[in-house]
């Protein structure tokens, strides 16, 4: 089960391509990867339908895909006290959906198995919050019998939980978070009887909230970029590093400097393009420098008298400079939009 409104007022991130894929599809492709028969994802009212819409036309899932209603406030328990609905035979696997891994979600289980009132909780080494990190690690050892240096770190945002936790989830209060949520469930699962284990997770992401957390992530993703020797040529472009082009791009006079991906028709004449830049489907720069960015699906970059870095840059968004007199800042932002003059 993915939760999509896990992130609580961050659960828009879900929806935004990053690395030109959205975060919500890679979860489910981890969870076709590893084989899941049935998936369910709680998802907020607000953002239903757009979810809804985005996961049933990507793609034909090789799982049988549903949906539960997730109220604002409302958290992982409440969503797994929903599928309790419909009693559940086998384990069932976890994810938070705002933690995005390196490796496969099979190979971090690494074959685990749980019973009914079993659970098995991947750990993020490298939590950043040591405070969360302590806390966890005390509550851990208490249910896992391991001292708290052998259970350090964070929960890397998912569980193999077994058939019962939505009847524990039931008898519990949620709402003081998703990882205070499931520390709380796995306790009353371990008094009930169940046995509690943790297994590390490789690198990994999690949506902290942070303004930055989009940027972060496209880092995270970019790192692992395979380079792609593009299908065409593209006469005075110069590649260097990983660079992934799709056929349809068209660049004239630009350098590339992965790692980077440009969407399908996507322009770049006389452009710069530095490391952890992804830019969307069709995107135009023109005379222009970028570097450590996101543009959205038809955004315009033009002509800028600097480079254009650590960004995020909305769908149709156009950043240019205008020439015309007198010399000033015209902006049209909307709802949320932070400007940063430097």
């Amino acid at each position: 089960m993915a939760d999509s409104s896990a992130a609580g007022g961050h659960a828009d991130l879900h929806l935004v391509p990053v690395a030109n894929r959205a975060v919500i599809l890679r979860v489910l492709d981890g969870f076709a990867e590893a084989g899941i028969p049935e998936v369910a994802v709680a998802v907020e009212p607000r953002l239903a339908e757009q979810t809804r819409d985005l996961l049933e036309s990507d793609r034909a899932w090789p799982f049988a895909l549903s949906y539960l209603t997730a109220a604002t406030g409302e958290g992982l328990l409440d969503a797994l006290t929903a599928t309790g609905r419909c009693a559940l035979e086998s384990p069932l696997l976890l994810h938070w959906a705002c933690g995005l891994f390196n490796a496969p979600l099979r190979s971090l289980l690494g074959g685990a198995t749980v019973g009914a009132l079993d659970a098995v909780l991947l750990l993020d080494r490298g939590q950043a919050d040591a405070r969360v990190a302590e806390l966890t690690s005390r509550r851990l050892a208490a249910v896992t019998g391991h001292p708290p240096t052998a259970s350090r770190g964070g929960l890397a945002g998912v569980a193999l939980l077994g058939a019962g936790a939505p009847d524990v989830a039931r008898s519990l209060r949620p709402g003081r978070g998703s990882d205070l949520d499931v520390l709380a469930l796995v306790e009353r699962m371990a008094q009930l009887g169940g046995r509690v284990r943790t297994l590390p997770a490789t690198a990994c992401w999690r949506c902290t909230g942070a303004v930055d957390s989009a940027l972060d992530l496209n880092r995270f993703l970019l790192s692992d970029l395979i380079a792609e020797p593009p299908a065409l040529e593209f006469p005075e472009t110069i590649f260097q590093g990983p660079v992934q082009v799709d056929s349809s791009a068209v660049l004239e006079r630009a350098t590339v400097r992965g790692p980077v991906v440009i969407g399908a028709r996507t322009r770049l004449i006389d452009a710069w393009v530095g490391p952890y830049t992804s830019i969307g489907e069709d995107v135009c720069v023109e005379g222009a420098e970028i570097e450590n960015s996101i543009l959205l699906g038809g955004t315009r970059i033009t002509h800028l008298d600097r480079r254009l870095e650590a960004s995020v840059v909305g769908p149709g968004a156009t950043v240019g400079r205008d020439f015309r007199l007198p010399r000033a800042l015209r902006l049209c932002v909307g709802e949320g939009a932070r400007v940063s003059l430097a």
